[in-house]
């Protein structure tokens, strides 16, 4: 069974003054009109599984207006464990995480020991949107599942930041350039070779359900590094063979432009539906699937890796589908993870599968 949520406290947060949840084991529906603060209830268990937020708030945003702090609790139960998850925000923006009451200093101490895959609007845009939507949508699972994973982004992004920097650098120290192109190498064939691992894991998983919700079309995902479309090197050695000719041979244009051209920072993800590349040929309808058919995949991999199945939190996705993509999304709801889903209309929604949710309305 694994663990499952069953209660969230949220004081002081986002107007909230006091609210207390205790969701079904299987399927919570939260109703309102807009502006209810469904979405914040979203972003409270984000919070507190991912330790992070979708909406990359200032942190002192998240802190009700006259109140000093917000404070935030999810407890979460199963096989014989009680998993009590907390986050204190103070109006300096301090924040504080405690697991079982256990301060946690570090922000990979407290993501993933219960995961969440997180489906709102803008990931209906996987498809049309730019790569860096693509990577961080991957990247966002990699780091609740390794902290390792986790490690190895932070540090390839700092790694480029400075490297970008000294390139930009009229003074143009081609010693501490080099020096960091050494280091970039390093973590970032790390880093890739991760990634890439990740997303081996996905990538059949998002084809087998892309082919059941459009009955029976071939949904066909690669992974494109940087320096080459077509290049099907994975193993970290080969990454970093590929990563130091790249740097030899770009290296003038970096120089003229200021920046790091080539890495996984640059890498993106190709559909190809029925062969043909989707976001050039597919319809709206076709790559929302595809979108669909992703978060669907992250729930089944994160439940592999870790053992656990994942929170889904679902935020007015069902406005944003099709009376046919409702009705395939409503088929894995609630079965496939304890689901959390908003909506403004409880019409959106099949009578059977409504009948078996725990229905909140929010005034």
């Amino acid at each position: 069974m694994g663990l499952l949520a069953t209660r969230l406290d949220l004081e002081g947060f986002r107007g909230y003054s006091s609210f207390t949840l205790e969701p079904d084991p299987a399927l919570t529906i939260l109703v309102g009109p807009n502006a209810t603060g469904k979405t914040n209830i979203i972003e409270a268990l984000q919070l507190l599984t991912a330790a992070e937020s979708f909406r990359r708030p200032q942190w002192n945003e998240i802190v009700s207006w006259g109140e000093e702090q917000a404070r935030l609790s999810l407890t979460a139960e199963g096989d014989g464990r009680v998993l009590t998850t907390e986050l204190s925000v103070g109006g300096s923006s301090k924040r504080e995480y405690r697991v079982n009451g256990k301060i946690r200093r570090r922000v990979s101490d407290v993501a993933g020991i219960l995961s969440c895959v997180l489906f709102t609007p803008d990931d209906l845009r996987l498809i049309k949107d730019s790569a860096e939507r693509r990577r961080s949508t991957l990247d966002a699972m990699g780091v609740q599942l390794s902290p390792s994973y986790r490690a190895l982004k932070a540090e390839y992004e700092r790694l480029i930041r400075q490297r970008n920097a000294a390139l930009r650098d009229p003074g143009r120290d081609t010693v501490v350039i080099n020096t960091l192109t050494s280091h970039v190498v390093k973590v970032g064939s790390s880093f890739m070779a991760a990634r890439m691992r990740l997303f081996e894991r996905l990538r059949p998983r998002v084809s087998d359900l892309y082919r059941t919700l459009s009955q029976g079309e071939e949904l066909e995902a690669s992974y494109l590094a940087s320096w080459s479309p077509g290049d099907k090197t994975h193993d970290e050695e080969g990454i970093q063979l590929r990563l130091v000719e790249e740097y030899e041979r770009r290296g003038p244009e970096e120089f003229a432009r200021g920046t790091t051209l080539v890495g996984p920072h640059k890498d993106d993800v190709l559909f190809r539906v029925n062969g043909r590349d989707a976001r050039v040929y597919s319809s709206q309808g076709q790559q929302r699937t595809v979108a669909l058919a992703w978060k669907l995949a992250e729930v089944a991999v994160v439940r592999d890796v870790s053992g656990q199945p994942p929170l889904l939190l679902l935020d007015d996705v069902m406005s944003e589908l099709d009376e046919e993509r409702r009705h395939n999304l409503a088929e894995f709801v609630g079965s496939a993870a304890q689901t959390f889903v908003t909506t403004t209309n409880l019409g959106y929604f099949e009578t059977d599968l409504v009948d078996r949710a725990k229905v909140v309305n929010l005034p």
